[in-house]
């Protein structure tokens, strides 16, 4: 990056802490990209808080791109790229933008695109690393939980699904109060369910796997209902369908914030007596529920545990250098998300504030992917 390009990018740091929460832009399509030196590109669940913290919050010199839309993606240094659609996806194209031996980033229709430092800066990952290694670092933005929405146009009260409840429903397993039907469906308090997953980059999905101790089978869940847009709501079409969710994603389309894809009779789960959304918060200003856990403690990685903390990931050299790129970007994942403005946007989107956001030492290292 040259040095007029420095220069541009530290007086937009510099000046945005004045803005405050006002003019805030709460959702977006791609942004325009002049005087934006800094890429992010990824997660679906996290790029609308994210479009709220770069559109007029407190990290305007970054421009944030949207996982799903038309076409590809324009980015500042001139390059198109096929929209990396998902926190994997993301990571591959932030990869082969840093990787010294491997600069190739494939989408998934296996086309190759060249990438370059200056190219992408950031990925959004809703999930942690699967590489070891160490030249990525996953730094922690904000807690989100997962849980599970489903249509039932007849429901009053949100169910309340164990642990084990959920890995039979996607896994079309009777037992725990789970029946599987003639057709090979998994019914439960009467509600005959359809599994469904989103595709397969996505961050929701291989938490949501995890976190319920599921290994997926094409018999219960035919290839056809494993390719959703990850929380998004027009994935349930008919009664029963079911699919995991993003709780922060939830209360931020019923607040407002981003466009609202769910519709009347789609419910969101609650899981082992946690509630995905506080109980005593309504309307347009829902808060996150226990479901979320403690904004202290790091959540355990473990069968059971559906809160988790979304991450910002970044070369890891960008710890320690000393040259005014990295320093701004260093500040854009931790000191600048402390702010009184993103905490703010940070909370409007439905996601938990995290006391240690953008602490390097619970950054979990990677190593390249692409």
């Amino acid at each position: 990056m040259n040095s007029q390009t420095l220069k541009k990018a530290g007086v937009i740091s510099a000046s945005v802490l004045a803005l405050g929460l006002a003019g805030v832009t709460l959702a977006s399509a791609d942004p325009a990209t002049a005087g934006r030196p800094y890429a992010a590109v990824g997660s679906d669940t996290t790029q609308d808080v994210w479009n709220g913290l770069t559109n007029a919050g407190p990290l305007r010199s970054v421009a944030s791109y949207n996982a799903f839309g038309n076409g590809p993606i324009t980015l500042e240094t001139g390059k198109q790229l096929s929209r990396p659609a998902g926190s994997g996806a993301g990571v591959k194209a932030l990869s082969a933008a840093h990787n010294p031996a491997n600069h190739v980033y494939k989408d998934t229709t296996g086309t190759a695109f060249t990438l370059a430092p200056e190219d992408i800066s950031i990925a959004r990952s809703s999930s942690s690393p699967s590489v070891a290694g160490n030249d990525l670092t996953f730094l922690p933005f904000a807690r989100d939980a997962v849980s599970v929405a489903y249509k039932d146009s007849a429901s009053t009260v949100a169910l309340d699904l164990t642990t084990e409840q959920i890995k039979n429903i996607f896994t079309c397993t009777a037992g725990a109060g789970v029946s599987i039907d003639g057709a090979g469906k998994p019914v439960i308090n009467g509600i005959t369910l359809t599994p469904k997953l989103p595709q397969a980059s996505s961050g929701t999905r291989s938490f949501f796997l995890k976190a319920a101790g599921i290994t997926v089978s094409t018999s219960c869940i035919p290839a056809e209902n494993q390719v959703a847009a990850e929380n998004n709501g027009e994935a349930l079409v008919n009664e029963g369908d079911i699919i995991p969710f993003s709780a922060a994603q939830w209360i931020a389309q019923k607040n407002g914030a981003t466009g609202n894809t769910t519709a009347a009779g789609q419910v969101l789960a609650d899981i082992d007596g946690l509630k995905a959304v506080d109980p005593a918060s309504s309307g347009t200003s829902l808060r996150p529920g226990t479901l979320f856990g403690n904004p202290a403690l790091v959540p355990a990685s473990a069968v059971g545990t559906f809160a988790r903390d979304t991450y910002n990931v970044v070369p890891t050299s960008v710890q320690t250098a000393t040259d005014g790129q990295s320093v701004i970007l260093r500040n854009t994942v931790t000191s600048l998300l402390k702010t009184t403005a993103a905490k703010s946007i940070i909370t409007k989107f439905g996601f938990k504030n995290i006391e240690y956001a953008g602490d390097w030492t619970k950054g979990k290292p990677s190593g390249y992917t692409n």
